[in-house]
């Protein structure tokens, strides 16, 4: 099962402590390829440091394509998601060499439940990563976010 990581799973100190060192294969390289997703936005959620992919028309929403990850691997993810998400069966474009962006490939992300409260602010990975980060990770490995 590919997936499609949009807010903090995009940065890969994240993504080794939520996926313990499970592989997220998919190019040769092994790392996960940048892909975009059509007709969803990044979302702040409310009082938080991370997002939410909520639907809307028009909007695109960058981040990156796994390969297919094991069950323990989506177990971990489902933890870390936690019940403010559900898994949504979408169609991302991953890039191609060339700089274009390739076929769409079905993937899966866990976007906004209806117990999670967004607001009309995207949130940006750059802005999160040199205000946010370092406290997340923390948190993270003092088991308080998985």
């Amino acid at each position: 099962m590919r997936f499609f990581f949009y807010g903090t799973l995009i940065d890969d100190d994240v993504r080794a402590l939520v996926l313990d060192g499970v592989p997220d294969r998919c190019a040769a390289d092994g790392d996960p390829v940048p892909a975009r997703l059509e007709g969803w936005r990044c979302a702040c959620v409310r009082a938080k440091s991370y997002p939410a992919a909520v639907r809307r028309n028009g909007a695109v929403m960058d981040g990156v394509l796994t390969g297919s990850l094991s069950q323990a691997a989506v177990r971990r993810l489902v933890a870390y998601e936690g019940p403010e998400y559900e898994r949504r069966s979408v169609t991302v474009l991953p890039a191609r060499p060339d700089r274009g962006w390739g076929d769409g490939v079905d993937a899966e992300i866990f976007a906004a439940g209806p117990l999670c409260r967004t607001t009309p602010v995207d949130w940006n990975f750059e802005t999160w990563q040199q205000r946010h980060k370092r406290r997340f990770l923390a948190e993270l490995r003092g088991g308080r976010l998985v």
